[in-house]
């Protein structure tokens, strides 16, 4: 007897090292999927992270609605004073972030340890003034 089981349209895979989170997604990202990939990523930044790196890599499909997602949850790691960057070395994904011209604001990059170096480059603006990491001003952030 052989049973079909349907699949899940999408999956977060999270990874966790020191402070850094990684969140990859497999899957399409589409009007279907994007609610799952935005809660997932604002739990994500939840916790003690100073930085998210969202890999895009083994993604099929990226909608319109993927774009809105990652500019929501940059600009939710900027009030939390969470580093970002968004890999993104498929064309299926890359293509419509530049059309967008928002490659900069997503701090785009091809890889995913591209992604990280550019990350650990800055140090982390918290917003607390009992944290001894926090530089204080988050324009300093490019």
């Amino acid at each position: 007897m052989h049973e079909e089981v349907e699949q899940p349209l999408t999956m977060v895979e999270v990874i966790t090292a020191e402070d850094v989170v990684v969140a990859v997604v497999h899957g399409d990202v589409d009007h279907d999927t994007f609610r799952e990939i935005r809660d997932t990523l604002f739990t994500c930044m939840a916790g003690r992270a100073a930085a998210l790196v969202v890999d895009l890599d083994d993604v099929g499909f990226f909608g319109s609605i993927g774009i809105a997602v990652l500019l929501e949850t940059r600009q939710r790691a900027d009030q939390l004073g969470i580093r970002f960057a968004v890999v993104a070395g498929r064309r299926t994904v890359a293509r419509p972030i530049r059309l967008t011209d928002t490659q900069d604001l997503l701090r785009l990059q091809r890889t995913r340890e591209e992604a990280l170096a550019v990350i650990r480059r800055y140090p982390r603006i918290t917003g607390r003034l009992d944290d001894p990491t926090d530089i204080g001003f988050a324009g300093a952030w490019p």
